[in-house]
């Protein structure tokens, strides 16, 4: 049996209108993640960067795309209802001046993605740009990973 390891990311600046998109779904689950935000964070720290904060906003807005993602068996950072990473972060009430998205499916454990991400050039320079402050996390099942990053204004 193979495995599907698949990768993908996106960066963008500046603010968008939000594309009328459903409020945050309340039972969304989210987790914090604390072993990828340490292995992100003393990733960081080698180029002397400033570690992420967990951002539950970020999150959710994770959450909704690793839930699509997987609902509806695709790979692609535009979501099945149109939406783009940043408008999924504005729907979650996320004033941000600039974001960016990785996503993944397949790996087993925060570990494993994270290892995909950083040997990964697009994904590695998401995560050890100097532009994000916070992220969040989201897997969902089928192992659909999201990943936002983002500053705030």
């Amino acid at each position: 049996m193979t495995a599907m390891l698949a990768l993908g990311a996106c960066q963008t600046t500046g603010n968008i209108a939000s594309m009328n998109l459903p409020p945050p779904n309340s039972t969304v689950a989210v987790g914090t993640f604390p072993a990828f935000q340490n292995d992100l964070n003393s990733a960081r720290s080698g180029p002397g960067l400033n570690p992420l904060s967990y951002n539950a906003k970020l999150a959710a807005a994770a959450q909704v795309h690793a839930d699509d993602m997987s609902a509806n068996s695709f790979m692609d950072h535009v979501g099945s209802d149109g939406s783009t990473f940043d408008q999924r972060i504005t729907a979650q009430g996320y004033n941000w001046s600039w974001a960016a998205e990785n996503i993944a499916q397949g790996y087993t454990s925060e570990a494993a993605v994270f290892a995909a991400w950083m040997a990964s050039p697009g994904h590695r320079a998401n995560m050890l740009s100097a532009e994000p402050t916070e992220f969040g996390l989201a897997r969902a099942p089928g192992n659909y990973w999201a990943l936002e990053l983002a500053r705030p204004f």
